[in-house]
């Protein structure tokens, strides 16, 4: 008796989580601190570069984790979560609500959060948010095969991301939407008809998505922050002339900002000992 073997199937959710992983690694071999630095070098959340239309850094930072129990947490909910999404839905709407997801929780997170933040999380909350779509479909059905576990889960998340100021609740709230409209948008996996509430959830996405970004985009590069925190991250970063442009810049649009003038005596101070060193 010739006994077959199920191969077990390949899980989108787990090749993402191998990238998450393997990216982790390279920027361990770089720098083993995970510094600041090193996170924005490798494609972080920071305002200031997606105002200066680095718009990569909305999808950058879904594959960027702090530490090991960022990626960690991270990989088993993407596990937990991503393979029942993906059976659901099927490959390429997976990856569409998994992408939708995560760039608006990025949006999101460049509307209200100003600190450099990565991770996976937006994306996560997104395949939560899938799964809240499916929830509207058919209570009942979804109840009877997952229970009331999904509820429980996100209930505890978003307290404990209200709770700890270094979550980006913000980030995880937005992606939550941005998944459940992509996942009304794109349909189950065996739809075939599309209705005008798909529609109106597609549009109503690239129109969020759109609006926020071009909102966000006017209002901070007219902000302090947006001339502080280039001056502050280009000098650390080693460029000098850039950082004093833009700090000059915002001291002479807010001359009342303290900050201004105190790091430009800092980064003059640095530059003089710095010559004399040399000299």
């Amino acid at each position: 008796m010739i006994l077959e073997q199920t191969k077990k199937p390949l899980f989108l959710s787990h090749i993402l989580i191998f990238i998450n992983v393997a990216v982790f690694l390279v920027m361990m071999y770089f720098d083993s601190s995970l510094s600041t630095l090193t996170l924005i070098r490798f494609g972080a959340k920071i305002n200031y570069r997606i105002a200066d239309l680095e718009l990569y850094r909305l999808i950058t930072p879904m594959f960027l984790h702090a530490n090991l129990l960022h990626l960690g947490f991270n990989s088993y909910a993407l596990h937990l979560f991503g393979r029942d999404t993906e059976m659901i839905f099927g490959k390429t709407r997976f990856l569409i609500i998994y992408f939708a997801a995560g760039i608006t929780g990025t949006v999101g997170s460049f509307l209200l959060n100003d600190n450099v933040s990565v991770g996976a999380s937006g994306a996560i909350f997104g395949l939560i948010g899938a799964n809240l779509y499916l929830f509207t479909l058919n209570k009942d059905v979804y109840r009877r095969i997952f229970g009331n576990d999904i509820f429980v889960l996100l209930g505890i998340n978003v307290v404990y991301g209200f709770v700890n100021p270094m979550i980006d609740n913000t980030a995880h709230l937005a992606g939550l939407l941005g998944g459940f409209l992509a996942a009304w948008s794109v349909g189950y996996r065996y739809q075939v008809k599309y209705t005008w509430k798909n529609w109106g959830a597609r549009l109503a996405l690239v129109l969020m998505v759109a609006a926020s970004l071009t909102f966000g985009l006017t209002a901070y590069r007219t902000s302090a922050e947006y001339f502080f925190k280039k001056g502050y991250f280009s000098a650390v970063d080693g460029q000098i002339t850039t950082a004093l442009e833009a700090l000059k810049t915002g001291e002479e649009r807010f001359p009342e900002d303290e900050r201004f003038p105190s790091l430009i005596a800092e980064i003059e101070k640095l530059i003089q000992e710095l010559n004399l060193n040399s000299n």
